[in-house]
C-alpha cells in the first residue's frame, strides 16, 4: 500500500479545490460541473464549492469483457454507448460484447436510482458542462458522459479531472473537447495513490451518494 506522502493529492476535497481553480482560470463561469459516479463526484462537488458553480452528477460505467481485463468502452445514462475504436471483436466476441453492454447498462439503471432517486439531471442546456471524474486512465467514462451534455445541448462541453494518464488526454484532445488536469501522468495504468484519503470502495461509494443526494 502507498504511504500517504506519495499521493499527489490530500484529499479529494484539496484535489476539487484546485481544479475548481484551475477551471474558474480558464473563464469557465457559469458552468455546471457533472461528477461521474462514483469517483468523480466528490471531486466534482467541491471545485463547484471552489468556484460557487453548480453541480450534479451523471451516472456512467465501463464496459469490460472480464473483470481483470482493461474497459473497452462505457455507457453513460441514455446516451448510445462509447466505444475503443481500436477494439475489433472478432464474430466469437460479439455474443460476449452484446452481454457486457446490457450488464453495464443494467449496473448504470441501478446507479440511477442509488444516486439521484431517477430524477432528471439540472439543466445543462445553453450552459458549459464540465464532464469530472476521479482519475482517468481510460477517456471512455468521461468522452460517453459527454454525450449525454451533448444529447442534453450543453453549449461547451468540457471535460476535468485531478489526474489523468497521458494516453487518456491524448485521446480526448483528439475529440476536440477542452480538457483541464492538473496532473498528466506517463504510466499507462494511472498514478497508484492519487489521493491520500482513499478508503475501500464501500464507504467512498457511500460518501458519493450521499454528496450527490445534497445536489438535489
Amino acid at each position: 500500500m502507498a504511504a500517504k506522502h506519495e499521493s499527489l493529492y490530500p484529499t479529494r476535497m484539496a484535489a476539487g479545490a484546485l481544479l475548481g481553480q484551475h477551471l474558474a482560470a480558464r473563464g469557465y463561469l457559469g458552468c455546471i460541473l457533472l461528477g461521474i459516479t462514483p469517483e468523480g463526484v466528490e471531486i466534482a462537488a467541491n471545485a463547484a464549492r471552489a468556484m460557487g458553480a453548480q453541480f450534479d452528477v451523471l451516472v456512467a460505467a465501463f464496459i469490460k469483457l472480464g473483470s481483470n481485463l482493461a474497459p473497452i468502452g462505457a455507457i453513460a445514462e441514455s446516451a448510445p454507448s462509447e466505444m475503443d475504436p481500436d477494439f475489433l471483436p472478432s464474430g466469437a466476441v460479439l455474443d460476449k460484447l452484446a452481454t457486457a453492454i446490457d450488464e453495464s447498462r443494467a449496473r448504470v439503471s441501478q446507479d440511477l436510482i442509488l444516486y439521484r432517486t431517477q430524477r432528471p439531471v439540472k439543466k445543462i442546456a445553453g450552459r458549459i458542462a464540465v464532464i469530472v471524474d476521479g482519475q482517468v486512465v481510460y477517456p471512455w467514462r468521461v468522452l460517453a458522459a459527454a454525450k449525454v451534455a451533448e444529447q442534453q445541448s450543453a453549449k461547451q462541453v468540457v471535460i476535468a479531472t485531478p489526474v489523468a494518464t497521458q494516453a487518456a488526454a491524448e485521446r480526448i484532445g483528439a475529440r476536440r473537447y477542452d480538457f483541464v488536469c492538473p496532473s498528466v501522468v506517463l504510466t499507462a495504468e494511472g498514478h497508484p495513490s492519487p489521493y491520500g484519503d482513499t478508503a475501500g470502495d464501500t464507504p467512498e461509494r457511500l460518501k458519493s451518494i450521499m454528496i450527490a443526494h445534497q445536489a438535489a
